[in-house]
């Protein structure tokens, strides 16, 4: 029979404190990465949310021209920004019609209120097919058909990876 003296279990203690020593290295360093993958997680929502308040801001101004301005001119891409809507089936807003980053196709936000974002929002404005007002006025020179325009914006956030579209339809 084999017994166990206080002189043979020497280290032991030395064993097992080193075993609790590497258990709580590893639930820290899995505590770090969890607090870095968190933070990163915070600064793309960050990112986002403020490429989203300058399509925001894009859309606005496009609303703001259609409101303020009492002559349109002709939506027929002379203008920047300014077109009817394709007939080829792709929407205007892809990026194979439009370039979004060509100063040309495109009208830029005016204000430089917008701090932190790496490049002023764009927009464009599409006029629409006409509808006509049910039970409109017979009245001569009333117009029976209202016009429809969809404005759609793109912003980008603090970098160029948050990138954010926003549309509306405007009408006049």
């Amino acid at each position: 029979m084999l017994t166990l003296t206080k002189y043979s279990q020497q280290g032991v203690a030395l064993v097992v404190s080193l075993v609790m020593l590497l258990v709580m290295s590893l639930l820290a360093v899995s505590s770090m990465n969890t607090t870095v993958l968190e933070e990163k997680m915070a600064g793309n929502y960050k990112d986002r949310n403020m490429a989203f308040q300058a399509a925001e801001a894009g859309l606005r101004a496009g609303e703001t021209f259609l409101r303020t301005t009492p002559v349109l001119p002709l939506f027929d891409g002379t203008i920047a920004g300014l077109y009817q809507p394709t007939s080829s089936g792709l929407p205007r807003w892809n990026e194979g019609v439009v370039t979004w980053s060509a100063a040309g196709e495109v009208k830029t936000y005016p204000a430089s209120t917008l701090s932190d974002i790496s490049s002023p929002p764009v927009y464009i404005i599409e006029e629409l097919a006409p509808i006509k007002d049910a039970g409109g006025s017979l009245e001569a020179g009333v117009a029976l058909d209202r016009r429809y325009y969809r404005i759609t914006s793109r912003a980008v956030g603090g970098t160029d990876t948050a990138v954010v579209m926003l549309q509306s339809t405007y009408k006049r």
